[in-house]
């Protein structure tokens, strides 16, 4: 029997497919629902106490497999301390660092874009159904707009419907001070971007990150996959998210091309997510196999192209992203 938390998003997900009359807000509910799956996940993998064991999303198979390492593929063993000046208590290895360090320098002295907001088209994959189309806008100020169609868009920045909760401007914010900032501190930023303090237990977990399996490792990756969508359009908050990962123990980075474009996918793994198919009669049991999230981005910019999720060698769930950097006045005239 499904819990009420999945019974209210997929019923929240029902609602957006058959396109009820309401509008309602799924970003907000996608944004939960990873919450709800990756911490599940964690739990169930063995990823230390702490974390609310809450339901999982019921997940939708793809017939398609993640991007799997190749012989010399980059992965992060926390053998090394980061190669960034920073703290070294959050490390990724040496192999994995370079390129994601290398991209994140590049990034953090990118002058400013013009424009004051981020317009993404978001096209969500479910198998069996047509994919959905969607629209993302991020304000640099911290508002976030959204609309099932882009023409919907306009009327909801004049009526000013901020949604989200200032959850991505938060973010946002985190990772533009990850862009030059202290390394430890940044990692708290990310991890915990809500109004409240940090909590005590998380913030002791910053000078193990690279063991690995922590619940911090988990939350700085689930923040990171929000703020480089939300903040796709401003180079210091994509030096920042990439800075960041490559902190991260359980990253494995692989270059490819997207539609022409040389590409990076950066997976996390075990590390960061834990492992699906635990022995529930010994939850920190490390069977079945990891948990992966992939995030594919622009090799030359870092803007987000795709992420992908689901158990090792099988995808479960495919987001795509289109970015344009725009004027939110621009939006609310219509001309855009």
């Amino acid at each position: 029997m499904n819990s009420p938390t999945e019974q209210h998003l997929a019923a929240a997900f029902r609602d957006l497919v058959a396109e009820q009359p309401f509008t309602p807000d799924v970003p907000a509910i996608e944004h939960r629902a990873r919450q709800a799956r990756r911490r599940y996940q964690v739990t169930r993998g063995g990823i230390g106490a702490g974390v609310i064991a809450v339901a999982a999303v019921a997940a939708v198979g793809v017939a398609s497999a993640l991007p799997s390492a190749p012989a010399g593929t980059a992965r992060a063993s926390g053998a090394h301390p980061a190669s960034t000046g920073a703290s070294a208590s959050p490390t990724g290895s040496a192999g994995t660092q370079p390129p994601l360090v290398k991209l994140a320098a590049f990034l953090a002295a990118a002058p400013r874009p013009a424009g004051d907001a981020t317009l993404v088209e978001r096209e969500t994959a479910a198998p069996g159904q047509a994919s959905i189309n969607v629209w993302d806008l991020y304000t640099d100020g911290g508002r976030y707009f959204f609309s099932q169609t882009k023409a919907g868009l306009p009327a909801q920045v004049k009526e000013n419907n901020n949604q989200g909760d200032g959850q991505f401007g938060r973010e946002i914010a985190a990772a533009t001070y990850a862009a030059r900032g202290d390394l430890d501190t940044a990692v708290l930023k990310m991890a915990w971007p809500y109004a409240t303090r940090v909590p005590a237990w998380l913030s002791a977990q910053v000078k193990n990150m690279s063991a690995g399996g922590m619940q911090i490792d988990n939350y700085v990756w689930e923040s990171c996959e929000d703020a480089l969508v939300a903040g796709s359009g401003n180079p210091q908050v994509r030096a920042g998210v990439l800075r960041l990962v490559s902190a991260l123990p359980g990253i494995t980075v692989t270059h490819g091309t997207v539609d022409g474009q040389p590409s990076l996918t950066l997976t996390a793994g075990a590390a960061e997510l834990g492992h699906v198919g635990t022995d529930k009669a010994n939850p920190k049991a490390d069977t079945g196999p990891a948990y992966q999230e992939a995030i594919t981005i622009n090799a030359d910019t870092g803007v987000a192209l795709e992420i992908a999720s689901g158990p090792a060698g099988k995808v479960t769930g495919t987001v795509t992203y289109v970015v344009t950097r725009v004027n939110l006045s621009g939006i609310a005239a219509g001309k855009f």
